[in-house]
């Protein structure tokens, strides 16, 4: 019998691989697929996997791209693929903790790929805060709703009750939620890192503040509160919540649904701020 050439075996093990990856890219997209997947539907180790790929996930996705088994992908998504493994990974584990060859694995890229974009761990870290920061969102709606209530579109409990909702939706949305999860660990672990966040959570708060102030001049709200104080709260409330969900479900504390909480947090501070003889009426 003829000896095998040791090629053909090479070559064997990695169009298996490639196989394999096909046939399993029939029902979910190439960033859902694992190592781990491939090689037990390819039925080749893990090493054997590394061994045709040393590039990981990204080579085999350079080869199937180059055969026209998958389309390329932007390098924008990639970007993104990586802070968002970057996010998941410092909100479990903590950014000290984790190293950047777990968050190229969390990812699905390699290392190469990974120091391409971020040159380090500072640096993804500052571009992750930035990128999942609810500051966009949280401004144009606050900003929409106060332009309204002063031309006298809506009234001052649904400028509030938008406000609030921007509040709750910007703050403990899933990424955001795992955002404010990570700010509490970097507090004193990576002070600077903290602070790109807190800045970003309180640009928003100059537009509430003139709102509130004005409505103070006009009487409509009382003069007794310090209009900062509208901010903190609604910050406290959502950030606390968004951080601690995890225990607030094993407390006996009601779970309330999202329109629940917005009308709770809406009634407090708006009958708070109105004068005694104003929510009087109003109740």
């Amino acid at each position: 019998m003829a000896e095998r050439d040791p090629g053909d075996v090479r070559a064997s093990g990695k169009e298996r691989l490639i196989q394999a990856t096909e046939s399993l890219l029939r029902n979910r997209p190439f960033e859902e697929v694992t190592v781990e997947e491939i090689t037990k539907e390819a039925k080749l180790s893990r090493p054997a996997f590394y061994y045709h790929f040393a590039g990981g996930k990204e080579q085999l996705r350079a080869t199937l791209v180059e055969r026209g088994l998958l389309r390329e992908r932007p390098a924008q998504d990639t970007r993104e693929q990586i802070l968002a493994a970057a996010l998941r990974a410092f909100a479990r584990s903590g950014v000290s903790a984790t190293t950047l060859d777990e968050i190229a694995t969390e990812a699905g890229v390699s290392r190469g790929t990974l120091c391409w974009h971020f040159h380090s761990k500072e640096e993804l870290l500052a571009a992750l805060i930035r990128h999942y920061s609810p500051h966009g969102t949280l401004q144009s709606a606050i900003s929409e709703a106060v332009r309204l209530a002063e031309e006298g579109q809506i009234d001052d409990r649904t400028a509030v009750y938008r406000i609030v909702a921007a509040f709750h939706d910007a703050l403990m949305a899933t990424p955001q939620g795992d955002l404010l999860r990570l700010a509490m660990l970097l507090i004193h672990s990576h002070p600077d890192a903290a602070q790109i966040l807190a800045s970003v959570l309180t640009e928003n708060r100059k537009i509430l503040i003139n709102y509130v102030r004005t409505r103070q001049e006009q009487g409509r709200f009382r003069r007794t509160f310090a209009p900062e104080l509208i901010v903190q709260i609604l910050a406290s409330i959502f950030v606390m919540r968004a951080v601690a969900r995890g225990l607030l479900s094993l407390l006996s504390v009601t779970q309330f649904s999202r329109e629940e909480l917005i009308e709770q947090v809406v009634d407090l501070l708006f009958y708070g701020m109105l004068p005694c003889d104003q929510s009087e009426r109003v109740s």
